[in-house]
């Protein structure tokens, strides 16, 4: 069974497209840096992965781990209704950064079919309904559906199981775990690197090169990150005042603050509650 610390494990919504495809279409390979899932939710259409052609019908999901070159094919006089799910910072104890432990794309969910395919019509409709709040309805039908994948994916079965990584890659990984559960914790209060290696007994220089090797950024752009994430649900969520906002997220500086939002979302802080 592969761990999940539930407590720091979030992922990074990306894009939920529901599409329609019903016309004759062939898009180039392509991959991507990020976990992409597309399920069939009616229809057929053609895939091509891994240097073979597969037919799907409704009820059929694909898993695409990053950097997986794949591209999807229509025929004339084929349709399909397709929901694609894109996700990153995904955290699997004893797998690489944003790797799901399926080798074959296509998967089989087994007893668990009937309960995800739900899940997936119920986040068409979720975020097709443009509800209050429909992201974070959307962001727990997915950590439901992620879940039933994991369930599906024993590593019992040889065809269906990446091989786990190294002890040692182990150890690197744990470190980034007790790293992102205190950002994810303390990110209101003032951090530094020098501080977190401290607390970890490591030397600021290696910590940040296991963590970024690991993640892809650095220690403190993580914290950025996670601090400018709870920024905007404060914004949307909250009547507070961009300068009370700042400062709940650890800035003492709201126009760095402010700087700081606008490069991440190319959007002004006191925009996002007028574009909502």
């Amino acid at each position: 069974m592969y761990h999940i610390h539930s407590n720091i494990f979030n992922p990074e919504i990306i894009y939920v497209v529901d599409f329609w495809n019903k016309k004759k279409n062939l898009r180039g390979y392509h991959h991507h840096d990020f976990i992409e899932i597309s399920i069939v939710l009616e229809g057929t259409v053609d895939y091509e992965f891994n240097e073979t052609r597969t037919r799907l019908y409704t009820g059929d999901t694909l898993l695409f781990n990053p950097g997986l070159p794949h591209t999807e094919i229509h025929p004339a006089g084929m349709e399909s209704h397709e929901l694609h799910i894109g996700l990153s910072n995904i955290l699997i104890e004893g797998l690489p950064f944003n790797t799901f432990p399926n080798e074959d794309p296509l998967l089989n969910l087994g007893i668990y079919q009937e309960a995800f395919f739900k899940k997936a019509w119920q986040l068409t409709h979720e975020f097709n309904s443009h509800n209050i709040h429909h992201d974070l309805m959307g962001k727990g039908i997915i950590l439901e559906m992620l879940a039933l994948i994991l369930r599906s994916l024993t590593p019992s079965d040889p065809n269906n199981s990446l091989s786990v990584i190294s002890e040692k890659d182990k150890q690197k990984q744990t470190l980034v775990n007790h790293t992102i559960y205190y950002l994810e914790n303390h990110h209101q209060e003032d951090i530094t690197l020098e501080m977190l290696a401290d607390m970890l007994y490591i030397s600021p220089a290696q910590l940040s090169k296991v963590f970024r090797k690991i993640t892809g950024r650095s220690p403190i752009k993580y914290l950025i990150e996670i601090r400018l994430k709870h920024a905007y649900e404060l914004l949307l969520h909250t009547n507070l005042t961009v300068k009370e906002i700042a400062e709940k997220v650890g800035y003492h500086d709201p126009f760095y603050f402010s700087k700081l939002f606008k490069k991440h979302y190319d959007l002004a802080p006191s925009n996002v509650r007028k574009r909502n």
